[in-house]
């Protein structure tokens, strides 16, 4: 019998001795209070198409998606199921599946398939791995394991062509060819990864102790005289999780993680003289390739009604990587304050942020990058009808050399402050409500280099909205005047116009159809430069209770003004989407 047909045929036998294990296994003191079988959720479908006069802008001219979400219940045990399906065509030559499953009763949880692990920022998070897991959160115990691949192997000749047509996919290497994007494959070995994690105390109160391991599978591809040019990279991490509170109104949080790293494998084991060597290399061999980095970060809140003080500090050494994580900053230094607090029985609002960040740890890179960030804001209740906001943002970016030979015309700095305000009026009845809002702003950007280099500029921005909308009738009305002008180094554009939208509801709010439409019309350096044109068309039907089916039309022309476009570009766009939940 053919292997795939038989595991098949097996599977279903499978996952149902193992739901019946999983029951038994249980203490179901109250088994005979639940329903036997409970399922809910939903599936979905949808669809679009773009054309447009500048490919480079759409990368997926077309694409479909399928969904599917479960929630069983059996006798009380929760089994949530997902499962994703994507495509760029209709065809399935590249499309890819996820399913998975975290059955979960009282203090067990099982997973099972496609599963994300969250055990802290720097070492497991993110990540989607194929395997299972198992998690115990036993009064103050709290236990955690996982294992499975978090990459498949890839064996393929790196000159062969593959069309681009996996939504949010975007690989390195794309050429065009008559509008086509396409790609060179590149090879990898198939990544395999365990986790876990041991803790003490409850949600508000615990210590985790997590430990990670992540390594290429060398046997999983073909590599024979090293042709491929792989390396097999190697991972371990070790890591903590701290959150304390304190007197209700104080808690504390600490992460932090040391990672060691090897970039290839291949290389000898080194002979070294520190500290627990033999214990590292038995977790870990140390190669001329291996790295040790590590990451961690603090936090100390204050929260009463009226005050509260939110503090953190971050660092993260250059080149600090985890298997477990997605990518994030490294070569980060980050410190930032967040005092708010309120006066007047709460109608008057006080939000501040002070950030100050830099990087070059290390001091190996030419240049030290520092940051100072400080927002500012100040929300005024005046009456139940009528309220203002003011809001200030500032931001300076400066570089210093690190010695005097590094060259004056890669340093720069930058500073930019933003001033909005933002009154806004609320009437209301049990009839209908009136909105009114407008938003002004005013943005100032200096970025100057030493050798006399800038690009300054200067924003202006207001519009006035007014939404009105009737209960009875089920109309929504939408009106707005915006008006923008930029001024760079360079050139000056404005553009100004309106903006108005309807929507209706109909056959007892079981379809609504709505209209949004924009025009602005443009100057660039004080001549008339166009019109930018943009039209949205949305239906949205509600039938038999649990299904909806949506349908969407957007239409945009913006003309060329040698900033944004080099020429006129237009774009029309379909899209279709049906859910059903039960």
């Amino acid at each position: 019998m053919n292997n795939k047909l038989k595991y098949k045929i097996l599977f279903p036998f499978i996952f149902l001795f193992w739901c019946n294990n999983l029951i038994n296994g249980q203490e179901l003191e109250n088994i005979g209070k639940q329903k036997p079988f409970k399922i809910t959720g939903g599936f979905g479908f949808n669809y679009t198409t773009t054309n447009s006069n500048d490919s480079n802008r759409v990368p997926m001219p077309a694409y479909w998606g399928a969904n599917l979400n479960l929630n069983l219940s059996i006798y009380g045990i929760s089994i949530p199921v997902s499962a994703v399906l994507t495509n760029g065509k209709v065809n399935l030559n590249h499309s890819f599946n996820q399913f998975g499953i975290s059955p979960h009763y009282k203090w067990i949880t099982l997973h099972a398939g496609y599963r994300q692990f969250n055990y802290s920022p720097f070492t497991v998070s993110g990540q989607t791995l194929f395997g299972g897991g198992l998690e115990l959160n036993l009064q103050k115990l709290r236990l955690g394991f996982f294992g499975g691949r978090l990459r498949k192997a890839l064996q393929v000749d790196s000159s062969m062509m593959y069309q681009q047509d996996i939504p949010g996919s975007y690989p390195m290497n794309i050429t065009t060819e008559n509008g086509t994007n396409y790609y060179s494959a590149q090879p990898a070995f198939s990544r395999m990864a365990w986790g876990a994690k041991v803790g003490f105390g409850k949600e508000s109160n615990f210590v985790d102790f997590i430990f990670f391991r992540g390594y290429d599978d060398v046997k999983s591809i073909t590599n024979e005289n090293g042709s491929l040019n792989l390396k097999p990279e190697e991972n371990v991490v070790l890591g903590i999780n701290i959150f304390q509170r304190f007197f209700k109104h104080i808690t504390f949080g600490l992460n932090g993680a040391a990672s060691i790293y090897t970039y290839d494998t291949n290389v000898d084991i080194v002979d070294l003289e520190i500290p627990f060597i033999d214990m590292i290399n038995k977790i870990i061999p140390v190669r001329s390739t291996t790295q040790i980095q590590w990451a961690a970060e603090t936090n100390f809140n204050i929260s009463y009604p009226n005050f509260s003080m939110l503090t953190s500090y971050k660092r993260a050494q250059p080149y600090f990587r985890s298997m477990g994580i997605n990518s994030f900053m490294t070569d980060l230094n980050l410190f930032s304050v967040q005092p708010s607090w309120s006066i007047l029985k709460q109608k008057m609002r006080f939000t501040n942020m002070f950030q100050f960040q830099s990087d070059n740890l290390n001091k190996y890179k030419q240049l030290t990058t520092k940051r100072l960030l400080l927002n500012s804001s100040v929300s005024y209740q005046v009456s139940n009808n009528f309220g203002l906001d003011f809001n200030y943002n500032g931001n300076s970016i400066s570089q210093l050399k690190a010695n005097t030979q590094t060259a004056d015309s890669i340093q720069s700095s930058q500073k930019s402050n933003s001033l909005t305000i933002s009154p806004r009026y609320i009437f209301s009845t049990d009839v209908l409500s009136d909105i009114v809002l407008f938003v002004a702003s005013v943005t100032n950007m200096k970025n100057n280099q030493l050798n006399g280099i800038s690009n300054d500029i200067k924003n202006t921005y207001a519009t006035l909205n007014n939404t009105f909308i009737l209960f009875k009738g089920g109309w929504n009305i939408n009106t707005g005047l915006n008006y923008n002008n930029a001024v760079t180094s360079q050139n000056a554009l404005q553009s100004y116009g309106f903006i108005a939208g309807l929507s209706k509801s109909l056959f007892e709010n079981s379809f609504t159809l709505s209209n949004n439409n924009t025009i602005l019309f443009n100057t660039l350096d004080g001549v008339s430069n166009g019109t930018t044109v943009s039209v949205d068309l949305n239906g949205v039907f509600n039938f038999l209770k649990r299904n909806t089916i949506s349908v969407g039309f957007n239409y945009l022309f913006s003309p060329a003004n040698g900033i944004y476009n080099l020429n006129d570009f237009q774009q029309t766009r379909l899209m279709l989407t049906y859910q059903y939940n039960f």
